[in-house]
């Protein structure tokens, strides 16, 4: 159990630092760069709450699974739908490219993946965490373009 402690916090401080990453990069509009950061930061978020629960994830069929779960059992459509998001994120920037709209548009997806992850260390007992790291600053922010 003492090495799965040290994963969960591993994969709580890597998780943090990979979303907080995302939205800068989203603020210097490097859009892939900041997609691939949330991914990791969304999955591994969800395999620290499973490791919390004893249930260890190893593909990504599971971890997205094991997030929609985890959705349902609390009642929470950000966790349920962050993955469905994700998957459309290219595409969406796309749109915004090719129309000429404001990132503003793209920005309601952004935090509710955002705090998707935040609720789901939310969710790792506190005992499991050594030490609680700074939190990523959740408002994206309307000034990105």
């Amino acid at each position: 159990m003492a090495s799965d402690t040290q994963r969960i916090d591993r994969y709580r401080k890597q998780s943090i630092n990979l979303l907080q990453g995302a939205l800068q990069q989203i603020k210097q509009g490097h859009w892939t760069r900041s997609e691939d950061l949330l991914w990791g930061s969304l999955t591994l978020a969800v395999k620290g709450v499973g490791l919390s629960r004893g249930d260890h994830l190893t593909d990504d069929e599971e971890v997205r699974e094991y997030a929609t779960q985890l959705g349902h059992d609390h009642r929470d459509r950000r966790l349920r739908e962050a993955f469905t998001q994700l998957s459309n994120f290219g595409e969406s920037v796309e749109r915004l490219r090719e129309a000429r709209f404001r990132v503003d548009r793209i920005i309601p997806m952004l935090e509710d993946v955002s705090s998707a992850i935040e609720r789901l260390w939310e969710m790792v007992p506190s005992a499991n965490l050594a030490a609680e790291p700074e939190g990523p600053e959740t408002a994206v922010g309307h000034d990105a373009e």
